[in-house]
């Protein structure tokens, strides 16, 4: 079986770049898969094609169409561009398609999703979405404002309805967003979670006084949010540091955000780390500071490493990793206050800390290891 996917770069060390490759290195694996992985972006100089180790088996062909090349272009020439570079990526697609005989094509919810359900190709085309339905138009709005952009963002939500109708099946990550896009009329919906891609064999001692977060330096992760709560909470317990672990464009707006609240000190910004799964096996409390999500992954590691975790209650997927108050705690969406208090109430009772660890673990290993997720996709796939 030939299974080509379609995703924007692979060079990001974000969530969506791992779990494909984490799905594609099991295919590869598999003696009658033969994967191909499509991008459309240019890879910066001094980043290698793939962050994540990706099997020999699997080949990658980058178009180098360059769409991110004109997000910050004017709103007239980034409408004629997008035309322009979306005929190229569908052409070159097509061609991709038919020399690799594809027997299933599958989108990431990239720039094909326009138009792959529409393409004269004798293959099957699914579709994947990593975050909720919503999440071009909450984009928008962390980028702009105004009524203009918030009409934009529903135009953008409703195109995006529109092209998922018109693929065999749209593979969704929570129960709640399969109903939200049932709601909307989307009835070829599915639901299959992400693997966690960090298993290990126990869940570590934390014992550092930090509190862990992961994730992109990104509005969406909501670490300015986090930032204001570590305000409240870092002159209680001085000797507690809050780690952020990942990089993107929020770096500086973040740090100058620490400066202000006076508590640089006390919070590390240290980018990419070489041993995550050693970061969650050692930290004391880990934080989902997010506005929105899909189903986060690092807070589905975070549970697979034992860490008590905390997180906003955001549409949608902690709701379905933290399913009671006995493997994990739910806080309103963006209450700072609400994070702050429970930041302190927990390092003040590490007895908590590890039964809502100890609980999560097991949680995660029951419900998100590879082999039953990737069955699920098998029977699609098949």
């Amino acid at each position: 079986m030939n299974i080509v996917y379609c995703i924007p770069h692979l060079y990001n060390a974000g969530g969506m770049e791992r779990v494909l490759t984490q799905k594609a290195n099991y295919l590869a694996s598999l003696p009658e898969m033969h994967i191909t992985i499509v991008t459309t972006e240019v890879t910066p100089a001094g980043k290698q094609v793939c962050y994540f180790p990706l099997d020999e088996r699997v080949r990658v062909v980058e178009l180098n169409i360059d769409f991110d090349a004109d997000f910050h272009a004017p709103l007239l020439r980034k409408f004629v561009n997008h035309r322009r570079k979306q005929k190229h990526y569908r052409q070159a697609l097509v061609q991709v398609l038919s020399e690799t005989q594809a027997d299933v094509c599958i989108s990431l919810c990239g720039k094909e999703i326009a138009f792959i359900g529409e393409l004269d190709v004798p293959c099957r085309k699914l579709a994947e979405i990593h975050f909720a339905m919503t999440q071009r138009e909450q984009l928008l709005m962390q980028y702009h404002k105004g009524l203009f952009w918030r009409l934009l963002g529903k135009i953008r939500t409703r195109q995006l309805q529109r092209a998922v109708r018109k693929v065999e099946k749209l593979v969704v990550l929570t129960k709640a967003d399969e109903q939200q896009w049932r709601k909307a009329g989307v009835t070829n919906t599915v639901c299959i979670p992400n693997p966690t891609p960090i298993m290990p064999d126990n869940s570590g001692k934390h014992d550092k006084k930090t509190v862990l977060a992961v994730g992109r330096l990104h509005p969406q992760k909501g670490y300015d949010l986090l930032l204001r709560a570590w305000a409240q909470v870092a002159a209680k317990h001085p000797d507690w540091k809050l780690q952020i672990v990942g990089e993107g464009d929020e770096r500086q707006h973040l740090a100058a955000l620490a400066n202000e609240l006076g508590i640089a000190q006390t919070v590390q910004m240290e980018g990419l780390s070489n041993d995550l799964t050693a970061d969650y096996r050692s930290s004391g409390l880990f934080v989902l500071s997010s506005r929105y999500e899909g189903l986060p992954l690092a807070l589905m590691e975070a549970m697979s490493c034992g860490c008590c975790c905390l997180a906003f209650d955001c549409p949608h997927g902690p709701r379905e990793l933290i399913v009671n108050e006995q493997n994990g705690v739910l806080l309103p969406a963006e209450d700072i206050t609400a994070l702050a208090q429970a930041i302190d109430h927990y390092i003040n009772h590490p007895e908590l800390r590890k039964s809502l660890g100890e609980a999560a673990c097991a949680h995660a290993k029951a419900h998100f290891a590879l082999e039953p997720v990737m069955a699920q996709w098998l029977q699609i796939l098949r």
